[in-house]
């Protein structure tokens, strides 16, 4: 315990001196670096390898895991659990490391070891890479009254605390010393001392205001204002504020990779960011996906699959494979990662569903993805208490490495584009009056797109151009209700060429900055103007046909005059040339039931509109189908989204397949290598209700291709637990497969 009664007597001085002497040792070359640097130039793959196939693991340590922490066992347990990269604690809040610097908090447990030099001293013998977690979100209150101007303030000049730790942590913000050069210091003195491949910066999100002199004065001088107190502040105020801790935290991301950078190219910097659905209320962290995309080497989804909450649910199974879709639409060059735990987040000490997370890495995989388990109780997954989920991941990392150059850079094949809006997500901080929300929309879409093994992509809101619409034959704006009007542009730029539109409900009745407009910003594209007026249709409400030869809706015309109106309604009157397919129809009470009835069918405002704008053709929906299939799942709205998906994406689709809906079909094509595909087929099928207890496997699929390449060059069974047979008929490529129990993949070379 020596080390750490020396690091509390270094003075501020001294830290200021040993910082710059690192920075200085910074600028000189690594044989590590310059060694792995020669091997990428003159090896068979001069990718990265933090752009290559990544199976990860992460140990955070408990304080308590040092006693009796056993490197060697932890490079056992990676090479059964086929683990190429470790994520460990180094420090920051509890050091595992013998930390000589200011406000170092030594692990009591660990006596004179140091457990970091151990780590990753076994692992580089073992050929594992390791990469240093560090957390510079708060300390605890011995550090903190060693350095009390290092902290953030509110706006009373009191410390901030952390309410969601114990102990309370003191909090630091993005300008704030400890979270700047403290934090810079820190890093160096690791990347100097130890053999690491980079840092996860944990926790990297700072939420409410911080009052310190540095945030004031960086303050006053972006927007010669004083820092807003929120029950004060106007909307417009907190808005500016928002806009400049979007920036703070830029810099502080771009300040830490810089420092890390100085290291060698090789050295990655990374942290999570959390759901690419959540709408945060309030003064939030300025930080979403947005932001890691630009700042990341790799790109890391917190997807576990419950929360870290009281109540708590389990996410749909897709989500894994969304999130990695996304991902690879922002920055398809880059490793998708989703974080997930064999042990979960809510209840760390016993094991997640098993079935759950197998069902959770196969549908990453799908998409692209890739793996990090993250384990919170032990060395290890096998050295905790709750040890069935220990090797829970090993089918699905073992996949990965045996066919890491065929699986390397592949993206997911896409003719069918939904737009995301980042502006039209932080509209939802407000709750609206309907109560719907920014996920369902898009998950309804996704629902429906992925039950019937439609290939979609995402279109990220700041990286529409119109070079990447081209790519799309369908572009879906599920409730898109914010757009810029260069996006408004873009859009009517893409239809008027022929490509297809399918919108829905309060799409473009917004600006980009939530202000609400007294008309659609696309009204001549959908066909129709918005009068004003929406309406509560959630119950006993109806659509009328009023055009039963449609294709939409010929199917059931023939038996029914309606189909079920629910959510919100915007009453909408048609453009002279629009096709009105249905019509809103007034709630009917069902009380008493001998007066539950209307003279006839009302015809007035539209609910589902055709039009041509251009050479393109549109289907705008008046209501909201994508997020009553999410939530009511009810057939009528389910079948008129696919009709319409099928309609107007046509031959653009890719796959075609006998398979249930809860057969999930992946599609992912290398950019690296033109013809390069993977398929993969992920099997949901099981009993009703979650978590799932047991798989049912399914027989006797059949998979129809139509891929840019027309001839088919050769294939490769990667995994499959029947027969598996591929053949070239008529341009089309057709899969049999016999027998589906978990996963099933195929490598297809294409000429």
């Amino acid at each position: 315990m020596g080390n750490n009664s020396i690091s509390r007597t270094l003075n501020r001085r001294r830290f200021i001196q040993h910082s710059a002497a690192l920075a200085g040792a910074s600028n000189l070359p690594s044989l590590t670096v310059l060694d792995d640097t020669a091997r990428s130039q003159t090896g068979d793959d001069p990718t990265p390898w933090y752009q290559r196939p990544l199976r990860i693991l992460q140990t955070v340590l408990r304080e308590s895991d040092a006693r009796n922490y056993d490197a060697a066992s932890v490079v056992r347990y990676m090479r059964e659990a086929e683990c190429n990269l470790l994520v460990v604690n180094a420090g920051g809040i509890v050091d595992f490391f013998q930390n000589p610097l200011p406000a170092a908090n030594i692990n009591p447990f660990m006596g004179e070891r140091d457990i970091l030099k151990e780590i990753t001293t076994a692992c580089k013998a073992a050929g594992i890479r390791v990469i240093g977690r560090v957390d510079f979100r708060g300390v605890e209150e011995r550090v903190y009254r060693e350095h009390r101007d290092w902290f953030s303030v509110d706006a009373a000049g009191s410390p901030v605390q952390l309410d969601y730790t114990r102990p309370r942590l003191y909090a630091s913000c993005y300008t704030g010393y400890h979270r700047n050069e403290h934090a810079e210091a820190f890093v160096r003195y690791l990347l100097s001392n130890y053999q690491l491949d980079g840092i996860w910066h944990n926790a990297i999100a700072v939420s409410g205001i911080c009052y310190c002199p540095r945030c004031q004065a960086a303050y006053r001088q972006a927007a010669a204002k004083d820092l807003p107190q929120p029950e004060k502040a106007t909307q417009a105020e907190l808005d500016r504020y928002m806009e400049w801790k979007s920036q703070a935290a830029d810099r502080h991301m771009e300040r830490m990779k810089k420092t890390v950078k100085s290291f060698g190219a090789d050295k990655v910097y990374t942290a999570e960011v959390f759901s690419m659905f959540e709408a945060p209320a309030g003064m939030h962290s300025g930080i979403d996906l947005y932001n890691a995309r630009d700042h990341f080497d790799f790109l890391v989804a917190v997807a576990f699959l419950t929360e870290n909450r009281e109540l708590i649910h389990y996410e749909d199974l897709t989500y894994a494979n969304t999130v990695v879709r996304f991902l690879k639409s922002m920055a398809p060059e880059k490793e998708a990662i989703i974080l997930y735990g064999g042990n979960g987040t809510s209840h760390r000490y016993v094991m997640d569903p098993p079935q759950d997370l197998k069902i959770w890495l196969w549908e990453a995989l799908s998409a692209g993805g890739r793996f990090w388990n993250c384990s919170f109780t032990g060395m290890h997954p096998n050295a905790t208490h709750d040890r069935r989920n220990a090797f829970n991941n090993v089918d699905a990392y073992r996949f990965v490495k045996e066919h890491e150059k065929v699986l390397s850079q592949q993206a997911p094949v896409a003719t069918v584009g939904v737009y995301y809006s980042r502006p039209t997500r932080l509209f939802y901080r407000q709750k609206p009056e309907e109560g719907d929300r920014f996920d369902a929309s898009i998950k309804g879409v996704e629902n429906v797109l992925t039950e019937n093994h439609i290939p979609f992509g995402f279109v990220a809101d700041d990286q529409v151009d119109a070079k990447r619409l081209q790519k799309y034959r369908l572009l879906i704006l599920p409730n898109v209700r914010c757009l810029s009007s260069r996006e408004v542009a873009l859009i009517k730029d893409y239809v008027r060429a022929g490509g297809n539109l399918l919108a829905t409900y309060a799409t473009s009745l917004h600006d980009a900055n939530g202000k609400e407009l007294t008309d659609f910003s696309l009204a001549e594209v959908f066909g129709c103007n918005y009068s004003g007026k929406k309406v509560n249709t959630r119950q006993d409400s109806y659509q009328y046909i009023l055009q039963p030869g449609h294709p939409l809706v010929q199917a059931d015309s023939t038996d029914t005059e309606l189909l079920i109106n629910a959510a919100y309604t915007l009453l909408c009157k048609p453009r002279e040339g629009a096709e009105v397919i249905c019509t809103y129809v007034p709630r009917v009470h069902n009380q008493p039931p001998e007066k539950a009835w209307v003279q006839e069918w009302s015809r007035e405002f539209p609910t589902l509109i055709q039009n041509s704008y251009g050479n393109g053709t549109v289907l705008y929906f008046a209501n909201q189908p994508d997020q009553i299939s999410y939530e009511l799942g009810h057939p009528d709205l389910r079948q008129l989204l696919l009709r319409a998906v099928r309609l107007l994406a046509g031959s653009s689709i890719p796959v075609e397949s006998t398979a249930p809906e809860s057969v999930h079909i992946g599609l992912t094509r290398s950019a690296r290598r033109r013809g390069d595909y993977v398929l993969s087929l992920v099997n949901a099928t099981s009993g009703p209700g979650r978590p799932v207890r047991r798989l049912v496997p399914v027989s006797d699929i059949k998979v129809k291709l139509r891929l840019e390449e027309r001839a088919l060059e050769d294939y490769q069974v990667l995994r499959a637990q029947g027969s598996c047979v591929l053949q070239q008929k008529d341009g089309e490529l057709e899969l049999r497969i016999s027998r589906l129990e978990d996963f099933c993949a195929l490598h297809i070379r294409m000429k």
